[in-house]
């Protein structure tokens, strides 16, 4: 694996005709979050007759105008060893074949408006393009947008989405299940990710956020991990190719997993006992890895309860995430504009190695890493994802030692710490006397007067400092031998559980055991 680098995009984020007027700031934003956007432009809309509604393709004069727009976005801002474009859109057709993204390699490729997937990927073949077609939350009912595995182009498929917005195809049997969208919901058998699996494909894994926002990398609706050689349209299109891709569902766990040393997505001929490696660096402490095969889970390594906190004073590497928004819903507080925050961390004694920026929205800013202090803005109001409380993060990873001190900054208040400190406990900022001074503004009532005090945490934005990890709990090593694996061919994957909440999916390696 060391010939390859990773990479991180989002290849599911839909840019809708009410978009394209602000293009340039959804790809300045994608620049800020991601290493390689594939557009995911979308050719739908909702039409109405007689008041019913319903989705179908956009009329094609707008069609051919808008993927003009986004394939010159791409051609013109398509940077190697900086930040990678592709052009491409999302197919549904008539809605009975499984959603797909279609993604090209070189500019200007053809919208194709054709309503089955035969018909997609005969046309793609008959005109020698260089194209992907990804299949999505594929776990719905087939034939009403899941996928059906009856059709299938491994060659131009290597890939589907396991995670997004939508929940996880993994299986039918709802871990996380396909419940994010009332209408299209629930995922049940026939196209999920397993299903595709036991058949025989060679079908890759990966997430990415099938959001709706124009907010390329949304936070925890999934993000794809690339290996590939270079930061380039063809080196990255080679990885496509060969499948060393995986998905994540926020948390940027940077995932390793290689058997008898071929890296995920290989196919390998051995002969007896299978040997596995993974080596995890996750953004929280780690909880567990659990490795299958044939979608069967066969052993696991459960970190939890394998690490401490040091105790001594060299210096450590730590994670410490900063989390701002909660605050009160759109109803409670009508005409609130966005929380503006603006502040700081700084490590006199130590140094910020990196920051990862976990945004839902636009509107965040940071700084980058290097020596001991970074400035920070963020914007948070509204409602969160499918109306989950709205927050936007960063996570630095900082090197000190446990008694150096923390200092952070923000909208008039400061918390001061040591690191030792920083691992045992996290921490709230809020804000009562603004909350106090809305109830006046807004209700007209005296706040002092009141019975209770909670209203003045309730509805007051927040900021938590999590609890920091040593390296200790977020990076990881594991081995494990499969000693009598079956005849014939098997696939083995893995999974990685964080602490949090957090999941990792390898895509899998295939042994034809001879």
């Amino acid at each position: 694996m060391q010939e390859y680098k990773l990479f991180w995009g989002d290849s599911h984020t839909n840019i809708h005709s009410r978009h394209m007027d602000d293009l340039r700031a959804i790809l300045d934003h994608a620049r800020a979050l991601l290493d390689f956007w594939p557009i995911a432009y979308y050719p739908q809309e909702y039409r109405e007759e007689k008041g019913f509604r319903y989705e179908d393709w956009l009329e094609e004069n707008r069609v051919e105008r808008e993927w003009r727009a986004i394939c010159d976005l791409a051609a013109e801002n398509d940077r190697p060893g900086e930040f990678v474009i592709f052009p491409g859109y999302e197919w549904q057709g008539d809605g009975r074949w499984g959603d797909h993204n279609v993604f090209y390699l070189e500019d200007h490729g053809p919208l194709i408006r054709v309503n089955s997937l035969p018909e997609l990927y005969r046309e793609i073949r008959r005109r020698g393009l260089k194209a992907f077609a990804i299949p999505h939350h594929t776990a719905y009912i087939v034939g009403i947008r899941g996928k059906n595995w009856d059709i299938y182009d491994g060659e131009l498929s290597p890939f589907a989405e396991i995670y997004s917005n939508h929940g996880c195809s993994e299986s039918d049997e709802e871990w996380i299940g396909l419940r994010a969208n009332r209408h299209m919901g629930p995922g049940v058998s026939g196209g999920t990710i397993e299903e595709a699996l036991d058949r025989g494909y060679r079908l890759g894994i990966v997430c990415s956020t099938d959001n709706h926002t124009g907010s390329p990398g949304f936070y925890g609706s999934g993000l794809m991990g690339c290996y590939a050689k270079a930061l380039t349209r063809e080196a990255l299109w080679e990885a496509f190719s060969e499948r060393r891709v995986y998905g994540v569902t926020g948390d940027r766990i940077e995932l390793s997993f290689t058997v008898e040393g071929a890296p995920m997505g290989s196919y390998v001929h051995h002969r007896g006992s299978v040997h596995i490696e993974v080596d995890v660096r996750g953004c929280d402490a780690l909880d567990r890895i659990e490795l299958l095969r044939n979608n069967t889970l066969i052993a696991g390594y459960f970190h939890s309860g394998r690490w401490s906190v040091p105790e001594g004073d060299d210096r450590i590497l730590f994670k410490l995430r900063l989390e701002v928004g909660w605050g009160p819903t759109p109803e409670e507080a009508p005409g609130l504009p966005p929380r503006e925050w603006e502040g700081y961390i700084s490590v006199p004694e130590g140094r910020i190695v990196s920051v990862e920026r976990c945004w839902r929205s636009r509107g965040q800013w940071s700084e980058g890493p290097g020596g001991g202090t970074c400035r920070f803005g963020f914007r948070t109001g509204g409602h969160g994802p499918e109306g989950k409380t709205p927050s936007e993060a960063l996570i630095f990873e900082i090197e000190a030692r446990p008694s150096d001190r923390v200092e952070i900054s923000l909208e008039g208040k400061e918390l001061r710490f040591t690191v030792a400190e920083a691992m045992k406990r996290s921490r709230v900022l809020f804000f009562p006397d603004e909350v106090k001074a809305s109830i006046r503004d807004t209700y007209g009532l005296d706040p002092e007067l009141l019975p209770r005090d909670d209203p003045f945490y309730f509805l007051s934005h927040k900021a938590k400092v999590h609890r920091a990890v040593p390296e200790a709990g977020y990076h990881t090593s594991w081995e494990h031998t499969d000693p009598s694996p079956p005849r014939g061919v098997n696939h083995y994957r893995v999974r990685v559980h964080q602490r949090n909440g957090q999941v990792a999916w390898s895509s899998p390696v295939w042994v034809e055991n001879l």
